[in-house]
């Protein structure tokens, strides 16, 4: 477990700081994008503790989260032995989302950014739960950390990679459904060399649309943009029932 220096609050906003670990870095050394997802999970996740909306008091009532859009912005990667400090705040409520900003520091200056909306569902209806009925709690704070529209994007047209996965037991959540992290895990897993040689990601933009369980055939899908592979276009969909399950869009540099 990544071992945390700090945890404090004002102003209804979040601060961990974070010792990057050997298992959380890539083959070059820098911090992996599943880790940085795992990252901005646990921030989130310890606020909405403290906040009384976490997974685990929701679901006493019925509800939990959802992630249901997210963009993800890095400048910079840390790496091995690092300290960096992810802030995090309930940034508004926008129709059935609740939104939810990160800003990822190192040394004092800001290395990525993130926007995020949430559902919160019924758990046994699967139909989506007004935010505002949670609002007194999340206490959303008049702030962002950049004008991202969180649109849905675009079906992905004429794939040119593909790669299969089956649904483990260790890609499940507290929901018992896939979490996103392996979502990113299996997208990554299609992108050819051409897109990430000599290259970092810069940018990922994920809409997720449905729900995985166990056992499921998983199908990962990339399109290349461009000559260069600095832009790609992807999807993960289950064959079975062609149920697209995410879409997604990265800038590599």
């Amino acid at each position: 477990m990544t071992s945390i220096e700090n945890h404090s609050i004002a102003e209804n906003i979040l601060q961990k700081s974070y010792v990057i670990r050997s298992y959380e870095v890539d083959a070059d050394g820098r911090l992996s994008l599943p880790s940085i997802f795992n990252l901005l999970q646990d921030a989130a996740s310890s606020h909405a503790l403290e906040l009384g909306v976490a997974v685990p008091q929701l679901l006493a009532n019925n509800h939990t989260w959802v992630l249901s859009r997210i963009f993800l912005n890095m400048d910079q990667y840390p790496g091995w032995g690092d300290d960096i400090q992810i802030t995090t705040w309930p940034s508004g409520i926008e129709r059935v989302f609740a939104m939810r900003d990160f800003d990822i520091r190192q040394h004092g200056e800001s290395i990525g950014s993130c926007v995020s909306a949430w559902i919160i569902i019924d758990t046994a209806s699967r139909r989506p739960v007004r935010p505002t009925s949670f609002a007194h709690q999340l206490n959303p704070v008049d702030k962002r950390i950049q004008i991202h529209p969180l649109n849905k994007l675009p079906e992905l047209k004429k794939p040119q990679f593909e790669k299969q996965f089956t649904v483990r037991y260790s890609d499940l959540d507290i929901n018992r459904h896939v979490n996103n992290v392996s979502y990113i895990e299996w997208l990554l897993e299609c992108v050819p060399n051409i897109g990430r040689k000599d290259r970092c990601l810069v940018e990922l933009e994920v809409n997720f649309l449905g729900e995985a369980l166990f056992q499921d055939a998983i199908l990962a899908r990339c399109r290349l943009l461009d000559d260069t592979g600095s832009h790609a276009a992807h999807d993960v969909l289950r064959p079975s029932d062609g149920r697209e399950l995410i879409r997604a869009r990265t800038r590599w540099q």
